[in-house]
């Protein structure tokens, strides 16, 4: 067999296992080793929420009010944390009008960044169990009580939700099932030992187990978690606990927040290497198989072009062709509407837009691009179109 035939297996084989393969064995470890959280029906203990808003005026009123009536089946000791990164747009004015011996508004005097303004807030915290929330969202009613309920094990160290994204005619409608698969991996991760990454829009943690994010840090919604997996406690996904949200309207948007949050897993590394380490770090196989392993596929899909494209053999020239055909649709459906409505066309669309953001993702870490500020995408709701925080869909990466 020639090499070109041996580069095209091995790259197909690794994109089919990063994307599919992974997926499978999770759910297959979880069936025959599987590790029950001993959950009960949550007590309305104290709690603290947190909220890291920047730039939110139009969403902080709505959603404090709801935050704060979800409160109302807790202790009278819960509190609301609201804290303004450096707002210029009046969020902070707008939160500190709505008095509520339960509601706290602190507020940053520059923009610092979303893992700077959780330190905050969580230093704040008055109880032992904090909650996450983000200012977009909605949330269903038993959502915190759902989370909670994991907490009467004392294996679990912190809970995510699960969000739940509006459906799109078009291409983003691919990066929808994208997510689907996401959750899907971090539930049977967990159903093992602990998922590596939470909804930061939706989670919760005891707060002896927090551990402070360094500023600048851009998933701070993986940091925190793999701290506490790392001290041997398990991050549990709760699948009852909804939230609801949407993708955004353009797909460049979507590209750039993945572009983003992609980069963030470079930094990750590099900001804690341990994770590397097998023996220090409890969950390293879920982080090489379910994130870091993304990564690699765009330089994969790149070797099994070149491998059929500089061979002559008659099934590598076919392949060849059915790359070129698949990469066709999909740009066709980033760029012709009614081709981007078909499912299959916008879910080739959606996987290449990921791939494509990954390997960018390796160029604007390097160039230290990444950013240490939040960034703003832009949402339609009801007709209107709103900024929101990049981070908000819950990281989906």
């Amino acid at each position: 067999m020639s090499w070109q035939a041996w580069t095209f297996i091995f790259c197909t084989a690794l994109i089919a296992y990063a994307w599919a393969g992974y997926a499978m064995l999770a759910w297959v470890l979880a069936r025959v080793f599987p590790r029950p959280v001993r959950r009960c029906t949550a007590a309305p203990t104290a709690i603290s929420i947190v909220v890291a808003a920047y730039n939110e005026v139009a969403n902080i009123e709505r959603r404090i009010h709801e935050l704060l009536e979800l409160l109302a089946r807790f202790d009278p000791e819960s509190e609301l944390i609201v804290v303004s990164d450096g707002s210029t747009d009046g969020t902070e004015v707008v939160a500190r009008r709505m008095k509520h011996p339960q509601l706290r508004v602190i507020e940053q005097p520059r923009n610092m960044g979303k893992a700077t303004a959780l330190n905050t807030g969580v230093a704040a915290a008055s109880n032992h169990i904090i909650v996450f929330a983000d200012a977009r969202q909605r949330w269903a009613p038993d959502a915190i009580l759902c989370m909670l309920g994991n907490f009467a094990d004392q294996t679990v160290g912190a809970v995510s939700g699960n969000m739940v994204l509006e459906n799109h005619d078009g291409t983003l409608a691919g990066v929808g099932l994208y997510w689907k698969l996401e959750k899907f991996i971090r539930h049977n991760e967990s159903r093992r030992f602990s998922t590596v990454q939470v909804s930061g829009s939706i989670s919760a943690v005891r707060k002896g187990l927090y551990e402070s994010i360094p500023p600048g840090t851009i998933l701070d919604d993986m940091y925190w978690p793999l701290g506490v997996a790392m001290r041997g406690y398990r991050v549990i996904h709760e699948p009852r606990a909804y939230a609801y949200d949407r993708l955004p309207e353009k797909s460049r948007d979507e590209f750039r927040r993945k572009v983003r949050t992609l980069s963030g897993n470079l930094q990750l590394v590099m900001l804690r290497p341990t994770l590397l380490l097998p023996l220090r770090n409890p969950s390293w196989f879920a982080l090489v198989n379910h994130k870091l392993l993304r990564l690699v596929v765009p330089w994969a899909m790149l070797g099994a072009l070149f491998a059929c494209t500089v061979s002559a053999e008659l099934l590598l020239r076919e392949a060849l062709l059915a790359q070129l055909l698949l990469y066709g649709v999909g740009v066709l459906a980033l760029v012709w509407r009614p081709v981007g409505r078909n499912r299959v066309a916008n879910a080739i669309a959606s996987l290449m837009m990921l791939n494509a953001a990954a390997a960018v993702a390796w160029y604007v870490y390097a160039a230290g691009r990444s950013g240490t500020s939040w960034k703003k995408v832009r949402y339609r709701v009801d007709g209107q179109e709103m900024p929101a925080g990049a981070k908000s869909v819950g990281s989906i990466g």
